[in-house]
């Protein structure tokens, strides 16, 4: 690979950086081009040079951050044999993103919920990309479950709904972190978290 593609590549993933912090603090809404290109300390024009539209600022910095986050599930998760402790790993790490500062991820999911269904959202035509992404989600903890069910630690059964179970534990998950975003009581979050998960738990394990 030529230095000239790799700078190119480390240019996007700086405006995109800081253009996710920027959304996060402000909102997409109210963030412009200039304040994105102010923060990666180039100018408006440059950051064009890059993206097309604050549209496609957004798509890539979410996706680089939701990829990251997926990436590292993968890397804490997969070489723990205890099938139930890689699950509570994680759902840990859900908890998790609800807690970290930088980028603070309350206004970076109310707009990718926005984004997403909003007619002329930045996701609106580009569904798949989310889409995508969940379902990743959804092959992990598919993975997890049917890990268990292989070596007798969870119910043989669950293996023929595990699909269905999954998707159901995540829609259970994305549902409790809308409520504490919009209640902002965060201090029973994770204590809700674990209450829902140490029933799931004991329900399908033998």
């Amino acid at each position: 690979m030529s230095p000239k593609l790799i700078d190119k590549k480390e240019k996007i993933n700086e405006i995109a950086t800081a253009a996710l912090f920027l959304f996060s603090q402000k909102g997409y809404a109210a963030t412009s081009v200039e304040q994105i290109a102010e923060a990666a300390g180039i100018g408006k024009g440059t950051v064009y040079e890059y993206f097309p539209s604050k549209e496609d600022i957004f798509v890539h910095a979410i996706n680089a951050w939701m990829m990251d986050l997926i990436n590292r599930m993968v890397e804490e998760t997969r070489d723990i044999d205890d099938p139930v402790r890689r699950l509570k790993v994680f759902i840990g790490m859900v908890k998790d993103v609800l807690n970290v500062e930088e980028p603070d991820p309350k206004k970076l999911f109310a707009d990718i919920d926005q984004q997403t269904f909003m007619p002329g959202g930045a996701f609106f035509k580009r569904r798949h990309i989310i889409k995508d992404m969940r379902a990743t989600f959804c092959n992990l903890v598919v993975d997890i479950l049917l890990d268990g069910v292989s070596k007798k630690v969870f119910k043989p059964e669950i293996a023929r709904d595990v699909s269905k179970i999954a998707i159901n534990l995540l829609a259970y998950l994305d549902g409790i972190c809308m409520h504490y975003l919009i209640m902002e009581e965060y201090a029973e979050f994770e204590d809700q978290i674990d209450f829902y998960i140490q029933g799931f738990v004991q329900s399908i394990m033998i």
